[in-house]
């Protein structure tokens, strides 16, 4: 919920942004940039967390540990990359 919380207000920068510098069609770039940096970090993270050493792994509950890790850790990021994903869209349909 703090990513998520923490992605509202990076929206919130990017929205006052915008408008302090009366131009709304800043919203998409900013916001857009945001979100996809975030989202293909986590395609990343995802990606290349799961090609560690396997036999660094003693016993199932180490890999099921680890995946939980690393499922948290995409989550998380998705959820920071959903409001700047939402600012984007309406930068794009609504205000342009």
């Amino acid at each position: 919920m703090k990513h998520f919380l923490l992605g509202l207000l990076v929206s919130g920068l990017i929205a006052l942004i915008a408008f302090l510098a009366d131009d709304w069609s800043l919203l998409f770039p900013i916001a857009g940039a945001v979100a996809v940096i975030a989202l293909v970090w986590a395609v990343i993270s995802s990606a290349t967390a799961g090609k560690q050493v396997k036999s660094s792994f003693n016993t199932s509950s180490e890999r099921r540990r680890a995946q939980q890790a690393r499922n948290a850790k995409v989550k998380n990021l998705v959820l920071f990359a959903l409001p700047n994903l939402v600012l984007a869209l309406v930068g794009l349909f609504i205000l342009s």
